[in-house]
């Protein structure tokens, strides 16, 4: 138990550093009063313009890659600590258990527990995002891709899947308001080149 619950608190540790809202707050704005009012990088680049979008990122890109690469260094749970990475970062206590949406971090995870599941998946983002803009709706297709394409292609070991599709789930649930944004067909979408 101490060996899972070790690698959940470094993954965790991680997790909760507002990177986005911090680099905000620098340029003398509170991520949470503007925009979509979410604390990530998309509503960071959505008020500050592409250059901070890429920002905020790769900072929370590393806080799922960092945990997982360490983890992996001390002989712990990789992929737990992944789960805790996101999960600080989704339900960041900092802000009242409300942070981001978990994609950058997500993506950190998926680098370091299954690099080619993740460049596919990559793709497909871009391609779904270069479609319609929606980057809700491409995160959601991102995230639902990493378990299915780790299981085709054999990657990564039964709990890396298994934690793929437990990132999956909770990605959706991050993302309920905007699946009913989208429904309703009131999703904004975001062209972070115009900025």
């Amino acid at each position: 138990m101490a060996y899972y619950t070790i690698s959940f608190f470094i993954g965790f540790f991680f997790g909760v550093i507002p990177f986005s809202y911090i680099i905000a707050r620098i340029k003398g704005i509170d991520l949470k009063a503007v925009g979509s009012g979410n604390i990530g990088a998309t509503n960071l680049g959505r008020t500050l313009g592409l250059p901070f979008f890429f920002l905020g990122f790769i900072l929370d890109g590393l806080k799922g890659l960092t945990p997982v690469l360490l983890a992996k260094g001390l002989t712990l749970s990789a992929a737990v600590a992944g789960a805790g990475a996101i999960l600080g970062h989704i339900f960041n206590p900092l802000f009242h258990f409300r942070g981001g949406k978990g994609i950058s971090t997500t993506i950190g995870v998926a680098i370091g527990l299954t690099p080619v599941t993740f460049i596919i998946s990559l793709v497909i983002w871009v391609i779904i995002y270069l479609s319609t803009y929606l980057v809700s709706f491409a995160s959601m297709i991102f995230a639902i891709a990493l378990p299915l394409i780790a299981l085709v292609i054999h990657e990564g070991q039964n709990i890396d899947r298994i934690l793929l599709l437990v990132i999956a789930l909770v990605v959706i649930f991050a993302h309920r308001m905007n699946i009913k944004r989208l429904i309703k067909k009131e999703e904004p979408k975001t062209i972070f080149w115009k900025k």
